[in-house]
């Protein structure tokens, strides 16, 4: 045997802690959050293969510490293992970072308060620092992972499916949403590839962090829950489903909403998702059968001491061991049956029970409003599984605060109240009881046959059985008899009051007048009523809608005589806009319609008089004619035209036509503009006796791609590692002569000497000569444009290629084919941010500059469409303008 290299070493225990992208986030998100951050940002880039960058503004990294910030097992959290006993940070290995730098490329900029200007350092596969230079971020820190798992092939071979890197992406969004959640005063802007997945802003607390993070309609249906105990030291906060809630609201298919945290950490604990998940799945049960697939959206929050728990099992810190476990079970046990009753979970479990021999249980609604005297308790080692239940109806949130783990229920008054009936076994020989036993006890058996009967229960003050549900039957005037439908003699007076035996016709507030709805009009007493009704609601909340009706009706009986004038005026008018609106609505509409809605005004009228209304006359006939009967557009689909005195000789007059032609070609000279075109964003032009139809976009895009190609100036981003330029990189030693032979600036302190040529700078290459010997002297490349991809020294070398063959002097003869596209592509986005309707002075001005740029015969825009469209050839004569318009028809 012998031992491995360090080097392997090292790769060996990174590919353990750092096996997937949301291992590299979920550190670098943790180590923000213990350097105290408010705000985080996390970009990826080709599913965090290519650049996962997190940066937060925290308290940054001191140039002290910065040589072995990435060093393995060198860490500000704890100094040794007693530390942990006490621990209130996420991290704590010190082995993160150092194994983030083993399998990518790490650069970290970070800066303090103390210090001036922040710092960019680069590290190696160890860890430590190779390179550093200024940078202009602010405070706080920023961790960038290039070409994740580069040395790792097979591990960068299984994100090769685009369905595993979404799923990677989508558990990196979870991840920082139980972040957002635990931690509401926390911003965070999620992205990939420079496009918005997700975003938090900063809040004040857990529930509009739920509700930031889930939508509004799922924080609606949650509770918030308080539970502390203190042997064992355990608390419970969170928000919890309330009970028989809607399904899809408060649940989901997968774990990935069942937020459960120890002290803040996000954890997966399968023991307290298994019994969440259970006693959910029971309570919505009766609802809904497929409850028992699905997971409750939840935010659980256990706190215990820190001593009691480990969380140095797995790298991912994601499984924590608890010492006291079962207290914990129990603790969370008791908040779920606080929410959602107790329940039998299986075959393990008993249910609460009065007595020994009682198997049957008691329905929770009975209880509730059975228990009432307080004479008796029945200790909580009798009922393992019994919490109170009762909870404020009038709240929307109910608060559960509970100080152990189970709540004792007072039974005496049920045994007082409710008697317990049973019924003979086959099995056995003893006699049913009857109802003159005298009281019973509750050790008697409840049978399945008693309680699907009904007859379980019994009312000792009645001697009646309590039953579920009580069907109530229709009563007649006289008496409790029910009317035979088949009898003849149930007249009209002994129809029975409490049954529909048909349909009334009501009245809505609205007529439809020609298509148009038309508000009725209001009586005085339906005004005075609107203004009276939220008085006496103020004054009595209580009241029912029977009280409040007769207390309006009463202070309309007492309302003075000015008082009812007041209304009368008031119904007055509304009776005046209704007849108003009603003649504008028949105006514009067909005459049919007034026949209808004059019977319509006249019920109204009616109504509002307190006459009893009687069924309208047929309408048929009315009605069969409105809609057999066509529109006049519909059966003649022409268009309205109506004649417009033309000539020839005016037109001549109002364009001011002159009897030579337009010159040969299309020339920029003798263009006259004759009007806008709204439909088409165009303009109709006038050259000669040619009419024609001009875009002024496109005559845009070419002027400023003109422009752009003479003066723009990419710039030129500094290279981490400047190209040496040698006679083998650019193809030979002509083209380093012609290099060589360009404009250069004056020699600098150092010796160094940047190339000045615009044919160079404006492409973006950022170019010096070291100085040495005549035979040492080092041309390199510092700078590159990177706005576009894949930019480099072919593009250098295109340029010399335009020197040496074509004897390029301007910049525009040197652009390279790649700066000639994306010149093109800005030219047409800046053309498209161009206002829609251009004003006569700005197409005037359009046409002066091509006239003044642009090359007599370039009559194309960048897509190679021309500018102009010819239309016409204006007519000089009557005789041809009818010629004209004869072959237009």
């Amino acid at each position: 045997m012998k031992a491995l290299p360090q080097e392997t070493v090292r790769l060996l225990s990174s590919s353990q802690v750092i096996t997937s992208v949301l291992n590299v986030v979920k550190e670098l998100v943790e180590n923000s959050l213990d350097a105290g951050s408010s705000s985080l940002e996390v970009k990826l880039e080709n599913y965090g293969l290519d650049r996962i960058e997190v940066r937060d503004n925290g308290c940054g990294i001191k140039a002290a510490d910065a040589p072995v910030m990435a060093v393995k097992h060198y860490t500000s959290k704890i100094s040794c293992h007693e530390d942990l006993e006490c621990l209130e940070t996420y991290g704590f290995r010190g082995e993160a970072l150092a194994s983030i730098c083993a399998i990518s490329e790490v650069v970290v900029t970070t800066k303090t308060a103390e210090d001036d200007v922040s710092t960019q350092y680069t590290l190696d596969l160890s860890g430590h620092v190779i390179s550093q230079r200024p940078s202009h971020l602010g405070q706080g820190t920023t961790v960038c992972a290039l070409k994740l798992f580069k040395n790792l092939p097979v591990r960068r071979q299984y994100y090769s499916n685009s369905k595993k890197c979404k799923e990677e992406v989508k558990k990196v969004q979870d991840l920082l949403m139980a972040y957002a959640i635990i931690k509401p005063e926390l911003r965070i802007i999620f992205t990939h590839n420079k496009a918005m997945i997700w975003q938090k802003a900063r809040v004040s607390d857990h529930r509009t962090a739920l509700m930031a993070v889930l939508g509004a309609t799922s924080a609606a249906n949650l509770l918030p829950v308080q539970h502390r105990q203190e042997q064992p030291e355990i608390s419970i906060e969170g928000y919890f489903p309330k009970p028989n809630s809607d399904l899809n609201s408060t649940s989901s298919n997968s774990s990935d909403k069942t937020f459960i945290f120890v002290n803040g950490r996000p954890v997966h604990h399968r023991d307290i998702l298994k019994l969440v998940k259970q006693y959910y799945a029971n309570a919505a049960h009766s609802s809904n059968e497929s409850a028992g697939r699905r997971f409750p959206i939840l935010m659980m929050n256990v706190i215990v001491p820190a001593s009691s728990v480990d969380v140095n099992l797995t790298p991912d810190k994601t499984q924590v061991m608890l010492q006291d476990k079962d207290a914990v079970l129990l603790a969370v046990e008791s908040v779920l049956i606080s929410l959602y009753g107790s329940y039998s979970i299986g075959n393990d479990k008993q249910e609460p029970s009065l007595d020994c021999h009682v198997v049957a249980r008691v329905p929770p609604v009975m209880l509730e409003r059975s228990i009432t005297n307080p004479k008796e308790q029945i200790s909580e080692t009798s009922l393992p599984g019994t919490a109170n239940t009762s909870s404020s109806s009038s709240s929307e949130d109910w608060i559960i605060n509970k100080s152990s783990s189970f709540d004792s229920v007072n039974f005496s008054s049920f045994t007082d109240n409710v008697a317990l009936n049973s019924t003979v076994d086959p099995d056995r020989s003893s006699p049913r009881p009857s109802k003159d036993d005298g009281d019973q006890g509750l050790g008697d058996e409840i049978c399945a046959e008693s309680w699907a009967m009904g007859r379980a229960f019994t009312d000792q003050t009645t001697g009646q059985c309590l039953e579920p549900v009580k069907l109530h039957l229709p009563e007649a005037h006289g008496g409790n008899e029910v009317p035979d439908p088949k009898s003849k003699s149930n007249s009209p007076s002994n129809r029975p009051s409490n049954v529909i035996m048909e349909k009334v016709a009501k009245l809505t507030a609205y007529d439809l007048i020609s298509s148009r709805s038309v508000r009725q009009p209001l009586s005085a007493f339906a005004l005075f009523e609107q203004d009276t009704r939220s008085s006496v609601l103020q004054e009595n909340p209580q009241a029912s809608l029977q009280d409040v009706t007769a207390a309006v009706k009463e202070r309309w009986e007492s309302l003075g005589e000015e008082g009812r004038k007041k209304y009368e005026g008031k119904a007055q008018k509304s009776i005046e806009s209704y007849n108003e609106k009603k003649k504008q609505a028949i105006a514009g509409g067909d005459p049919g319609w007034a026949t209808l809605q004059q019977q319509r005004a006249d019920s109204s009228v009616n109504r509002l008089q307190g006459l009893k209304r009687k069924a309208p006359l047929s309408n048929q006939q009315i009605l069969d004619k409105l809609f057999s009967s066509q529109p006049a557009s519909k059966r003649n689909p022409s268009k309205l035209t109506r004649p417009l005195p033309f000539s020839v000789a005016a037109l001549r007059h109002k364009l001011k036509l002159k009897r030579p032609s337009c010159p040969s070609g299309l020339s920029t000279q003798g263009l006259r503009l004759v009007n806008r075109l709204a439909s088409h964003c165009a303009w109709a032009i006038l050259c000669g006796r040619k009419l024609m139809l001009l875009n002024p976009f496109r005559v845009e895009e070419a002027l400023l791609f003109k422009r752009l190609l003479e003066n723009n100036i990419l710039p030129a981003a500094s290279l981490q590692t400047p190209i040496q330029l040698t006679d083998g990189v650019l193809g030979g030693p002509e083209y380093l002569d012609i290099l060589m032979s360009m404009e250069k600036a004056s020699p600098s302190l150092n010796g160094e000497i940047y190339f000045t040529d615009p044919r160079l700078v404006t492409n973006g290459f950022q170019i010096r000569i070291i100085p040495g010997n005549p035979t040492t002297s080092c041309v390199e490349v510092t700078g590159m444009a990177d706005c576009m991809p894949f930019y480099g020294i072919a593009d250098l070398r295109e340029i010399l290629t335009a020197v040496k063959e074509q004897d390029a002097k301007t910049v525009q003869q040197c652009r390279p084919l790649k700066v000639s596209n994306y010149l093109e592509g800005e030219a047409v986005r800046l053309a498209r941010q161009l206002p829609l309707s251009l004003s006569r002075e700005d197409v005037t001005n359009t046409l002066s500059r091509m006239k003044q740029e642009l090359e007599e015969k370039q009559e194309v825009c960048l897509h190679g469409r021309p500018f102009f469209h010819d239309l016409v050839d204006v007519p000089e004569t009557e005789q041809e303008a009818l010629q004209i318009i004869s072959s237009t028809h």
